[in-house]
């Protein structure tokens, strides 16, 4: 009996040391901080500075580890399949969550395995002619293109992209069409608008500052300060649409004490002056939401997604 119940205020003692060290200071340790896409490129150099920020303010390093393949879905599947407790998280866009799940034929990972924790910027799209363009304006644009069905061709960074996505929108509610022609991302289609091959472009602000483009519209709710001159989609009379979003992710399970204690660490990194220099140099909007905003948010581009798509006749590959 005197046995038993030593072994049992020792079992209790090892429970109460348990549950206190679990609900200890986070991070105690380093954070792995999975970026799904290849090294180099605007949202790798955000995600590198997230990390030193963030190794700042929480006192303990957070590592960025690129695990690029498959669009993304690599990365968020050695999430899906983390320890739920912080110490392994994301930094991406959310195009894996809610656009990959309707344009692939089968998910390495459960989108419900995943946890948004915080919305860290926008990547802004926009609609852009070269400066020689005769499309003067968005309402020249659609004017166009209700004349000419099918005619105005426009480039974009590739099938099922959200610039790809955001014009389908825009076609989709005005019931207007343009000839689209997909490119392996801004770079190459660049070119080939400034040489006047297309007749316009929807490509990431950050792709093009300092080139020789007028920016007809900006697709997301406010102004960029990269092209302030640029008014809104919405300020023109036109349907909104969501610009690409980046935010810090968790494994589903994760306890709501790390999960909120991320949450501060990444407000507080979105608001440091070191991270905001560096979204200005690359011409990035800084735009924190919490997790339950975030998640909301993304949830309501999943479901306009899952509308759009098989519209547009998306093969699945």
């Amino acid at each position: 009996m005197i046995i038993g119940k030593i072994v049992g205020i020792a079992a209790a003692a090892l429970l109460l040391a348990g549950a206190g060290w679990a609900q200890g200071p986070y991070p105690a340790r380093q954070v792995e901080l999975i970026l799904p896409y290849a090294a180099g490129g605007g949202v790798d150099a955000m995600g590198r500075a997230f990390a030193r920020e963030a190794s700042k303010i929480a006192g303990a390093p957070f590592v960025l580890v690129n695990r690029d393949g498959a669009a993304g879905m690599l990365g968020f599947a050695a999430l899906a399949n983390a320890a739920p407790d912080g110490y392994t998280l994301v930094f991406s866009p959310a195009s894996p969550l809610v656009i990959t799940p309707y344009v692939v034929r089968s998910m390495p990972f459960k989108v419900e395995r995943i946890e948004p924790v915080c919305q860290v910027f926008e990547n802004v799209f926009s609609i852009a002619v070269r400066q020689e363009s005769p499309i003067k304006s968005m309402e020249d644009l659609v004017a166009r293109a209700r004349a000419n069905p099918g005619k105005l061709s426009y480039g974009h960074a590739g099938a099922g992209t959200a610039p790809h996505l955001s014009v389908g929108s825009i076609e989709k509610t005005l019931g207007i069409k343009f000839n689209q022609i997909p490119y392996r991302g801004d770079g190459p289609m660049l070119p080939q608008l400034l040489g006047g091959e297309l007749d316009f472009g929807a490509p990431a602000i950050s792709s093009i500052v300092g080139k020789n483009l007028r920016v007809l519209a900006v697709m997301s709710e406010k102004r960029h300060p990269g092209v302030p001159d640029a008014p809104t989609l919405a300020q023109l009379g036109y349907p909104p649409v969501e610009p690409g979003l980046n935010g810090v992710y968790a494994a589903a399970g994760t306890p709501r004490a790390v999960i909120d204690q991320v949450q501060a660490i990444c407000q507080k990194v979105v608001e440091s002056e070191d991270f905001r220099k560096t979204a200005q140099t690359l011409q990035q909007a800084p735009a924190y939401l919490p997790g339950a905003q975030f998640k909301a948010r993304l949830e309501r581009v999943s479901r306009n997604h899952a509308e759009l798509i098989p519209a547009m006749n998306l093969e699945k590959n």
